[in-house]
């Protein structure tokens, strides 16, 4: 299989064809006050940028992608 990889952003709904895909990067940070968020971005983005340039994620998006720290009893920071 081969896949076309296409842009999050700038895809139109009716641009979407069968075989593409859409890849993202998503990035948790805990902070200083027992909380945590988490942050999304391009894959190509690095780990660092995407924390500090990524767009935030809802509490309901970003608990379930990570366990450890949903459990941690942190608080989800939005």
């Amino acid at each position: 299989m081969k896949y076309r990889f296409m842009d999050l952003v700038w895809t139109r709904p009716g641009d979407v064809q069968p075989m593409d895909a859409f890849a993202i990067k998503i990035v948790a940070v805990v902070g200083y006050a027992n909380d945590w968020t988490a942050y999304m971005g391009p894959p190509d983005w690095p780990d660092e940028t995407v924390a500090e340039m990524g767009d935030k994620l809802f509490p309901e998006q970003a608990k379930p992608l990570f366990y450890v720290l949903r459990e941690s009893g942190r608080v989800y920071r939005f």
